[in-house]
């Protein structure tokens, strides 16, 4: 069972974190070079479609396997707060940018981004707010690589 549910939240970090880069790198500079009216409603059918299954279904998929794998490795939850060992503390800061991941997510997916088109302030917020979410998924990325490692 532990093996199926590390898998799921594989897979659900993949999606995260592929779907983000995907808009970045290949639909965002395409979208772009189209014109203002056709773009606008690219960019918010894509969004809408990608916040369903990124944000509504990956982010509470993703804590709830990362929940059961924490328990899985018996790490509790008094041991992310003492940082009682080197494991617990990457974990730890990981958790910590995940709550802000879905902060982030939420006020992007569901706030400035769809009123991204309404004036340039929505469209740079939901611009930077992107990034700053996809440079906190790949260190998310990177902390969980390092958990692997030991911690």
């Amino acid at each position: 069972m532990s093996t199926f549910v590390m898998f799921i939240h594989l897979i659900a970090a993949s999606f995260w974190i592929g779907g983000m880069l995907f808009m970045v790198l290949a639909l965002s500079p395409y979208v772009r070079k189209l014109p203002q009216d056709i773009s606008v409603k690219a960019y918010q059918e894509v969004g809408k479609r990608y916040s369903f299954w990124g944000t509504v279904i990956g982010l509470p998929v993703l804590f709830l396997t990362g929940l059961y794998n924490m328990k899985t490795m018996g790490v509790s939850f008094s041991d992310l707060t003492g940082w009682s060992n080197p494991y617990a503390s990457t974990l730890h800061h990981k958790l910590h940018l995940f709550a802000l991941t879905v902060f982030l997510a939420v006020v992007h997916d569901f706030y400035v981004g769809p009123r991204s088109h309404i004036n340039k302030k929505f469209k740079v917020a939901a611009r930077i707010i992107g990034v700053v979410n996809l440079l906190l998924g790949i260190s998310i990325i990177f902390l969980a690589a390092k958990l692997r490692m030991g911690g």
